[in-house]
């Protein structure tokens, strides 16, 4: 298992994409998955960082990655910043951005076709957002 910890400023998402591209590296993932993850988990740690911890450099966030012996990655994003309920959350619908010239909304959707399985879980101090990818 690979570790990283870093504070919930967006001039780390640089840092966090090198180690999850590091970590895939070590683990074999091949090239296409891989840049594939790298984008999820960008998408994922900016959305925590700027939405539900406001770039509070006083505030971590910490991400781990580890295989399993099914052939699968799973990412793990941890903060404790504000709770999101992925199961309520209806993501924009594309004609709906295009037509608002929207920046934004689509990044969700964008993880969830990504990754094989995305969870959620909230214990009252800290989140957890596991990625699963099939390898």
């Amino acid at each position: 298992m690979f570790t990283k910890k870093v504070n919930c400023e967006t001039t780390n998402l640089h840092t966090i994409r090198e180690f999850v591209l590091s970590s895939l590296n070590e683990y074999s993932v091949p090239l296409t998955q891989r840049d594939m993850i790298v984008v999820a988990v960008d998408e994922v740690c900016a959305n925590r960082m700027i939405h539900s911890n406001s770039c509070d450099p006083s505030k971590e966030i910490e991400v781990s990655i580890s295989n399993t012996s099914e052939n699968a990655v799973i990412i793990e994003i941890k903060d404790g910043g504000a709770a999101f309920d992925i199961k309520t959350y209806q993501s924009p619908e594309i004609t709906d951005v295009i037509k608002q010239h929207s920046k934004g909304g689509m990044g969700l959707r964008l993880v969830k076709n990504i990754m094989d399985a995305v969870h959620v879980v909230h214990d009252g101090k800290i989140q957890v957002c596991r990625l699963v990818k099939q390898l």
